[in-house]
């Protein structure tokens, strides 16, 4: 089976596009990859995506009908797309209150209509992922530690897979997916991009090739901050979105660290998502020695530096290639899922989200 996958994470970035040949839905390995392509979504999108909560309603809908525009032209840019038996669309997330938040009514929203996005492509489009498992009691996140899983083959050591988007998670892969154990571990780039907003006075949205922290000296009482945050000491499972570290937070930061200069405000941040990474290592999977880094922030030429002088006992290395090279695989995770959907299987983790039993995710919106 062929199977797109798209992902918009929480960075507002952009949409990753991966083609996948799966040879086998039920055994695991590593699919190929046969494609890959960025669409860059332009300044004024990126603003609205990562500030979701000043949107209004009629922006909301909108929105549902113009991103699935850059998905369908991200599918378009890779080759044989037109090959692929479905496509898996994660949407962008504007909203996320699962059940370890308390809220009155636990609940989650990607936007992006898989009818529109069917229509353009002319193939079946898998959307809505998230739901199904909140329906059963879950976090509905993370959702990719099954393709975590399913993308080292059997025989493979147990490691720590730690994707790092605007949140990062992480997965312990061990043989059996029964004993999966994977969590959201706290702030990814989030943090680190808002600063890089605000040091640039708009002009950069990323630290691109670590150039705004370049020089500076991360500031132990800034991560300490950053780790005293409610959500460390929320029992799991748990998950963390923008609600927890977007706007408002970094705001706070900003007052209580005005004295900083612009790199030494990027390094700690840097170094706090580092400190996440660590801390989530040590109490979750202390017998692991062997972490992959992947996802966009594994791109940041400081992060596995600053991760391996906290802790040097580990063995960290970035995926350059294949699933899990840091933009394929978490567009790979939505190919894959997509593609079990199709076949009626489950792609969740209940002891990982906390829901009742495993879920066959998204609904399956077939083309005109």
């Amino acid at each position: 089976m062929k199977a797109i996958g798209l992902m918009s994470g929480t960075s507002g970035d952009g949409v990753d596009a991966v083609l996948l040949e799966i040879g086998d839905l039920q055994t695991r390995h590593e699919p190929a990859v046969l494609g890959h392509a960025h669409v860059a979504f332009d300044d004024d999108l990126r603003a609205e995506l990562t500030d979701p909560t000043s949107l209004t309603v009629a922006r909301v809908a909108e929105l549902h009908f113009i991103l699935p525009r850059h998905y369908a032209e991200a599918v378009k840019r890779l080759p044989a797309w037109e090959s692929a038996n479905v496509v898996g669309m994660h949407g962008q997330t504007i909203w996320h209150a699962p059940p370890s938040q308390g809220p009155a009514v636990a609940c989650t929203l990607q936007i992006g209509s898989s009818a529109v996005l069917a229509a353009d492509l002319g193939l079946p489009v898998v959307a809505d992922m998230r739901c199904a498992d909140i329906a059963r009691g879950g976090e509905g996140a993370p959702i990719i530690p099954f393709a975590h899983w399913f993308f080292c083959p059997e025989g493979s050591p147990t490691r720590l897979v730690v994707n790092i988007g605007g949140i990062a998670n992480y997965t312990c892969v061990t043989p059996a997916v029964e004993d999966v154990r994977a969590s959201d571990l706290g702030p990814g780039m989030m943090i680190t991009d808002a600063l890089a907003r605000h040091v640039s006075a708009g002009n950069l949205s990323f630290d691109h090739d670590g150039t705004l922290s370049e020089g500076g000296t991360p500031h132990p009482e800034f991560v300490e901050t950053v780790l005293a945050h409610g959500f460390f000491e929320r029992p799991l499972p748990r998950s963390t979105g923008r609600e927890d570290f977007g706007h408002a937070y970094v705001e706070s930061l900003l007052d209580q660290f005005a004295h900083l200069t612009g790199p030494d405000l990027l390094a700690s941040s840097v170094d706090a998502t580092a400190a996440a990474i660590v801390r989530a290592a040590q109490r979750d999977a202390p017998s692991v020695k062997s972490v992959v880094l992947t996802g966009g922030g594994a791109l940041h030429p400081k992060l596995r530096q600053y991760v391996c002088a906290r802790a040097p006992q580990l063995n960290v290395h970035v995926a350059t290639d294949g699933v899990l090279a840091p933009m394929h695989h978490e567009p790979a995770g939505m190919a894959l899922i997509a593609a079990r959907t199709l076949a009626n299987l489950p792609s969740s983790v209940p002891q990982v989200t906390g829901a009742s039993a495993p879920s066959i995710l998204g609904h399956v919106c077939s083309p005109p």
